[in-house]
């Protein structure tokens, strides 16, 4: 069973290492490694066994940069009469997919590695220095071992929408953090607009002024009246009629404890708050752009993963929109894929196991490895909290790991697990969500997660995707 092209201990891409070597002289196998970079990219031409045919070079990612490295390559290969050629990048940054898509192009294949390999072949080799050259050396290693991860870089959908959310995902943490300088802003302009300290029955107790403070009506004084003083100008007549003005809806109650405290402040005068006030609403300016890009950020998002078999994922009780478009675009083509396991260890999401003595001995299952894909993994463990709390299916599965005493951090990362083996089935056989929960309807479940496309003749319907 060890040589048959039916299995292999590192799935398809360990069947096709296998296949090109079988049967050739490993003298004429060429390995490229490639160290990629801003500006200055590097590459060494060795055989298998580690004999340099071309020294460490520099190239630059262009025509003539690309056109340089494709021609050491065939004088390489002339030089040896290569039968098989092997290359491999590191995944930096972003700076390599300029790289696997030219040299794809030309017509080869290229391996991309986690920059965590090549550190672990470095220390492998008791080396803890990091230069280019080293570098080079350990990537070399990890191709002649067949170490990468992927060979082929998103495209078409499914690469449109990892670019928007993880754009996406980058400006909801700019606006978290946008959101606790507003709010020390405040404190120091009107500490009391967040609410002020009340006794009720012999306790303390906070009394805010507005039940949300990023709701219309808190925003607009911020916006436009952040300081008491203008408050206690405008008096509650004044307050009545801007409500009216504006459609806010600001009950009695609001505007007697915004006038409570407004009195009450000892906040310093406007003059002395000048350059608060002045950031202050610069960043409410900036919340604005940030919540108007977000909302055009989601829109088209939604429009995009409806055209994709990531639609699917939609039918799962507990999984939103924006997480399914993020797991189906960092989940990549499932079809490169033999089982669930691989996607697993792909999120980095996979145990550390430590056994000793088989069944005799101990099996101990620590940390995660993290040595997958980042936002993988993030997204995984969302997906697993999301899934605890909201899908009736999985309850069960919970609940058998709260009863063995896990934390409720590994029942999330387990949760999310299950849910890459979910998918990869639905995926691979493009086949929605069933729940076994009274009144599921794969087209209501869907559709109640739309926010944009879900009006009229744009509604899902059942047959699109079962």
């Amino acid at each position: 069973m060890g040589t048959s092209k039916q299995y292999h201990i590192q799935g398809k891409k360990g069947s096709y290492f296998r296949d090109q070597l079988r049967g050739v002289d490993l003298e004429q196998v060429l390995i490229v490694a490639i160290d990629a970079a801003k500006l200055h990219q590097k590459a060494l031409i060795c055989n298998y066994f580690g004999d340099v045919i071309e020294k460490p070079f520099f190239f630059s990612v262009n025509n003539a940069g690309i056109s340089l490295l494709c021609t050491k390559i065939e004088e390489a290969k002339k030089m040896v009469d290569a039968q098989r050629i092997f290359l491999g990048v590191e995944a930096t940054g972003h700076y390599y997919e300029d790289i696997v898509r030219e040299l794809g192009s030309c017509g080869y294949r290229v391996d991309i590695f986690n920059a965590y390999t090549t550190k672990e072949e470095r220390n492998s080799a008791l080396n803890w220095c990091k230069t280019d050259d080293l570098d080079l050396i350990a990537l070399a290693h990890a191709i002649k071992n067949n170490k990468g991860t992927e060979s082929t870089l998103l495209e078409g959908k499914q690469r449109q929408l990892l670019t928007l959310t993880r754009t996406r995902r980058r400006d909801i943490n700019r606006r978290s953090s946008l959101l606790v300088e507003i709010r020390t802003l405040m404190d120091h302009i009107w500490r009391e607009y967040q609410g002020y300290a009340i006794v009720v029955n012999g306790k303390r107790k906070t009394q805010k002024i507005f039940s949300d403070f990023w709701g219309k009506s808190a925003l607009f004084f911020m916006t436009y009246y952040p300081h008491p003083s203008d408050i206690l100008a405008l008096g509650e007549l004044g307050l009545k009629s801007l409500s009216k003005e504006h459609n806010l809806k600001l009950r009695s109650t609001t505007i007697k404890r915004l006038l409570f405290a407004a009195e009450q402040s000892i906040t310093r005068s406007k003059e002395e708050l000048a350059p608060e006030l002045l950031v202050l609403k610069m960043r409410l300016q900036d919340l604005q752009r940030l919540n108007e890009n977000i909302e055009t950020l989601e829109r088209e998002i939604e429009k995009i993963l409806l055209q994709t078999d990531g639609k699917l994922l939609l039918t799962v009780p507990g999984i939103g929109l924006v997480s399914a478009a993020e797991f189906y675009a960092e989940l990549g083509d499932v079809s490169n894929y033999n089982n669930p396991g691989q996607l697993i260890k792909k999120a980095g999401t996979n145990p550390i196991i430590k056994q000793s003595g088989g069944d005799e001995g101990y099996r101990y299952y620590g940390r995660i490895s993290r040595q997958g894909n980042p936002h993988l993994r993030k997204v995984v463990y969302n997906i697993g909290f999301c899934l605890s709390t909201h899908n009736k299916d999985l309850q069960p599965f919970k609940q058998r790991l709260e009863g063995k005493g896990k934390h409720s951090r590994k029942v999330f990362i387990a949760m999310g697990n299950k849910f890459i083996k979910i998918a990869f089935a639905m995926l691979r056989d493009k086949k929605p969500f069933l729940s076994k929960q009274s009144g599921f309807n794969i087209a209501d479940e869907i559709n109640k997660k739309l926010k944009y496309n879900n009006m009229g003749s744009q509604k899902v319907e059942s047959k699109a995707v079962a």
